[in-house]
């Protein structure tokens, strides 16, 4: 009770600002117990515990949003069944630390119950309430749990007068009715747990302690001799790097805890470019002037993705092809080629229109007086000042001409699944030599060399029982062959009205399925959403077979999607609903968040009806992932830039499978649309 009055009336007093440390479950926290706080927006973390003789924790987290965080996590634990515990935790902040009160969260542990149904499974699910605050380097935490965390049964659930499962108990040794959302915050007892962190003289090295709820009662029912000791904990965490993380303790008065886990900030390992901006001098004479395609030139060799430029009248336009993981900005990428136009075009030339888009697809046209760019060159104007006076329009009409382009990447994988019971880490890697080329105006040619560097998917659930018309769940077959064709794709792209984009894909769409597909999508200009349709009919393909089919396997798959974007649009939300590839209808929530230097960190959760003739033994009907992509531009050690993605998702399930598109008009529009310009508006002089 005193810790209580303590969280709730004491003012907040800051002397630095700490960052928050990782608990023994991957997730922020103490060791055992959750607290209030987040990591930075956008991190990502991963790691392995251990609990002396008791529990392997492997878990990667990401901070998806300033306010929710999401731990995929494996345990092993020693019992009668030998498997692991996969499990998906989740924590919403309900109110941010200020000077009236503490930060407040709710969240859970294992909070979608999915899975094969064995006694004992959910033994470590259970939700919470935590209250957090900081007193100088002090950070208390206290709450209240249910479930697992609540086995200590302080009081009885507050909750009870819903009457039904909020007063029945959460037997562990029971079927399912102890996890999942029908068991959320249910239960005849809940306990308080809390405890705090002291953030020592010695940077970045705090000291933890704390009491739980958790009496292991499924671990006391599995193994009779077992004996839990106490319930509190003592233990360290330090990092003595920004990307690790690591801890030592020692819990319920005789094990030994080490963690070791890794972060990824993007605020702090954003690849920024630091190029300083065109300079602008004074107007050159007619004879002086450069010429279109000579402007195109010089153009990209400062680094713009320019790709035809006009000369007409009073204005002067040049065509930009924006990639997502581009190291400026929209709007500087902007800037700066305005900035070119203004220094080398003819001295009668008053308008300067930058025209962004992808594949000869415009998505948005900018003008800007040349006077007030000028004016804003030599500090005598803002960017909110030339906002005033810019026109946007959603196209530019056809360039004179259009340079070709050939485009050679890499993408490195390292994927993760930790939602298998029968192995507690499969992965698999792989790098993609990516080869893109745009001959013509609205055409694309893709294709993908995949070399197979590693993979442990022998023991996946899914391989114990062969489903009849596999859907992802033979994906341990396309693995064998060292290299092999990823996608192999032409597509061509439209604008048929304004706001309306059209693309027709054919080919090998991707490893696993070749055929033909058709995608519309509108969004008006200004619009912060966009309305899409898909609809494709493949065929299953044969494994290290880059043309082979099987005839028997023809199915249709589609989704209506609807966009919604953040001011900025470096935050995007997605619903679709439709059919997928193992013939299952459904719906899937996607969630991307865009960062500076191109870093993307997304995320998906799909549920479906299970597909007929398929199967995914332990995983239901199913399927989410996470995934944190990071630009690298060539060096001396790397000939080639590209992109890394390391991802945890669900590997080799046959449920809520959709088609990998190789070019989703939407991924295609974000980076040279409106959204993205004006959320960026305020780098167009840097």
């Amino acid at each position: 009770m005193a810790l209580l009055l303590l969280l709730l009336s004491v003012p907040t007093v800051r002397a630095d600002e700490n960052p928050a440390s990782l608990s023994d479950w991957g997730s922020v926290g103490l060791l055992q117990t959750p607290t209030a706080r987040m990591a930075p927006d956008g991190t990502m973390s991963g790691g392995l515990t251990v609990l002396g003789d008791l529990h392997r924790h492997v878990a990667i987290a990401a901070q998806l949003l300033p306010w929710l965080e999401v731990t995929a996590r494996e345990t092993v634990y020693p019992g009668y069944f030998g498997l692991s515990e996969p499990g998906l935790d989740v924590k919403l902040r309900l109110r941010e630390e200020d000077e009236d009160g503490p930060a407040l969260v709710v969240g859970g542990r294992d909070v979608t119950g999915s899975g094969l149904d064995l006694p004992g499974k959910g033994r470590f699910a259970g939700e919470y309430i935590a209250l957090s605050r900081r007193w100088w380097d002090l950070d208390l935490s206290l709450g209240l749990g249910w479930g697992t965390l609540g086995e200590a049964g302080h009081f009885r659930n507050p909750l009870r007068f819903l009457g039904g499962r909020f007063r029945r108990d959460r037997d562990p040794s029971w079927w399912p009715s102890v996890r999942g959302p029908r068991a959320w915050f249910g239960g005849e007892r809940v306990a308080l747990f809390g405890g705090a962190e002291w953030h020592t003289p010695i940077p970045d090295l705090s000291l933890k302690i704390e009491t739980t709820g958790d009496t292991f009662r499924a671990q006391r029912q599995d193994e009779p001799g077992f004996v839990p000791g106490s319930r509190y904990n003592l233990g360290l965490s330090y990092r003595p790097f920004s990307w690790i993380d690591v801890g030592a303790g020692f819990e319920q008065g005789r094990r030994a805890m080490v963690r070791l886990s890794l972060r990824f900030d993007p605020a702090q390992n954003a690849d920024r470019d630091e190029r300083p901006p065109p300079p602008v001098g004074p107007r050159p004479t007619p004879e002086t002037a450069l010429s279109p395609e000579e402007i195109a030139v010089v153009a990209r060799t400062h680094g713009l993705p320019a790709r035809a430029a006009r000369v007409e009248g009073d204005t002067a336009t040049l065509w930009l092809d924006p990639a997502d993981s581009g190291p400026l900005p929209a709007a500087r990428e902007v800037g700066h080629a305005a900035r070119l136009l203004a220094d080398l075009t003819a001295p009668e030339v008053e308008r300067l229109r930058v025209v962004t888009g992808t594949a000869g697809l415009d998505a948005t046209s900018l003008t800007l007086l040349r006077r007030d760019m000028e004016r804003a060159v030599r500090h005598r104007g803002s960017a909110e000042e030339l906002w005033r006076t810019a026109t946007v329009e959603p196209s530019a009409g056809p360039p004179p001409s259009w340079h070709p382009r050939l485009d050679i990447s890499t993408w490195v994988v390292a994927a993760f699944d930790l939602a298998e019971l029968g192995t507690p880490l499969a992965s698999r890697t792989h790098t993609d030599l990516l080869l893109r080329a745009e001959p013509l105006r609205g055409w694309v040619i893709g294709g993908a060399l995949r070399v197979n560097t590693g993979e442990s998917l022998a023991l996946l659930d899914t391989n114990a029982l062969p489903a009849a018309q596999p859907v992802r769940s033979d994906l341990p077959s396309y693995t064998l062959s060292p290299l092999s064709v990823d996608h192999l794709h032409a597509t061509w792209l439209a604008q048929p009205a304004d706001g309306l984009t059209t693309r027709v894909t054919a080919g090998a769409m991707e490893e696993m399925f070749s055929g033909i597909g058709a995608e519309a999508l509108y969004q008006p200009l200004f619009a912060r959403w966009a309305a899409g349709l898909d609809l494709n009919r493949v065929w299953k393909r044969k494994p290290a077979r880059l043309f082979g089919v099987r005839s028997d396997s023809a199915r249709v798959t589609g989704h209506a999607s609807v966009y919604w974007e953040s001011p900025g649009a470096d935050t995007t939300t997605v619903l679709r609903l439709g059919r997928y590839l193992g013939g299952d209808w459904g719906g899937t929530a996607e969630l991307v968040r865009r960062f500076e230097g191109g870093i993307a960190l997304s995320a998906h959760a799909t549920w479906t009806e299970g597909p007929d003739g398929g199967q995914s033994r332990f995983g239901g009907r199913m399927d989410w992932g996470v995934s944190l992509v990071v630009p690298f531009a060539a060096s001396g050690w790397v000939p080639l830039g590209g992109s890394v993605e390391t991802a945890v998702r669900t590997l080799g399930r046959d449920a809520g499978q959709r088609l990998q598109q190789p070019l989703p008009l939407y991924d295609a529009r974000v980076p040279g649309g409106f959204g993205r310009l004006a959320g960026t508006w305020s780098t167009l002089m840097d």
